[in-house]
């Protein structure tokens, strides 16, 4: 940073004390030629240099009085037979009120010589933001004001009571879902459920077209206490399968088939949802008897 300002500066004495004036088709073209104090236009600048040569801005000289560089927009360069011409476009904001000439100045740097020259000029009006008769102080800030669109003062309220209800109805529903659960669970009679009957083929037979979940339940249990009776076996801990090999390992081959088919038979009746035909219930009822008076 220290090598390039100082550079810098030296480039811009040497320009100040060497300083030529611009070629003929060298230009300066604004924008705008007017504008508010510190506003930015853009300029345009065409200069005319030797090939090898570079051409460089110098704000900051006296030809620049006036005037401050915002910034440069974009350097291109057009070869011109043994020349170059330089276009250079800047924003630059005038800082002096009223209207002025304004010649910009640029060094032509080629090799370790420098030279200034100053382009044409062109007229440039600064318009100050004050009036001539406006005084150089501050005013204070207008207070506030109430604008249109303010919350209403019945919206908290309503939030409130919207709540209060939505808690009411939340509160209802779920009382009507409790209710309506509790009378399934008390359907199909109304009042206090009946007292669960024995199991009973009696029972069964009763029940077998009406509720066959409940007469195939109480078949299975007759005969696997009969069975239990009879071999001296756990049968009501134990799987038709695990049944099965029980009753096959004790001689019985036969009474094991039909005892498995028939307890197979009344597991897809109560845990499948299989129900069977009127006359395959009757079937079933009169065998669960068979094997029930067989070992009467």
């Amino acid at each position: 940073m220290t090598r390039r300002f100082v550079l810098a500066a030296a480039l811009a004495c040497a320009a100040l004390l060497s300083g030529s004036s611009a070629r003929a088709d060298d230009s300066v073209h604004l924008t705008r030629n007017s504008a508010l104090l510190g506003e930015q236009v853009v300029m345009t600048l065409r200069v005319t240099a030797p090939r090898g040569a570079t051409v460089e801005l110098t704000p900051g000289t006296p030809s620049w009085t006036g005037v401050e560089l915002a910034g440069v927009e974009s350097v291109s360069q057009v070869p011109q037979g043994d020349s170059v011409v330089w276009v250079i476009e800047a924003r630059v904001a005038p800082f002096l009120p009223g209207e002025f000439d304004f010649a910009p100045s640029v060094a032509i740097v080629q090799a370790s010589e420098a030279r200034n020259v100053t382009l044409p000029a062109v007229r440039f009006t600064a318009v100050p933001t004050l009036g001539p008769d406006a005084e150089l102080a501050l005013t204070p800030l207008p207070g506030p004001v109430a604008i249109g669109g303010a919350e209403s003062p019945l919206l908290r309220p309503a939030i409130v009571i919207g709540a209060l209800l939505g808690a009411a109805l939340l509160g209802l529903l779920t009382w009507f879902i409790v209710r309506r659960v509790r009378k399934s669970l008390r359907r199909p009679g109304a009042g206090p459920a009946a007292p669960a009957l024995p199991p009973s083929l009696e029972g069964a037979a009763g029940l077998l077209h009406t509720d066959p979940v409940t007469a195939y339940r109480m078949m299975s249990a007759v005969v696997k206490a009969e069975l239990a009776r009879r071999y001296s076996l756990r049968a009501t801990a134990l799987t038709s399968t695990e049944l099965r090999r029980k009753l096959e390992a004790s001689g019985d081959r036969w009474q094991a088939r039909l005892v498995s088919g028939l307890l197979e038979e009344c597991d897809s009746v109560i845990y499948a949802g299989y129900r069977p035909a009127g006359e395959r219930r009757e079937a079933d009822l009169t065998m669960a008897r068979e094997i029930v008076e067989a070992g009467s």
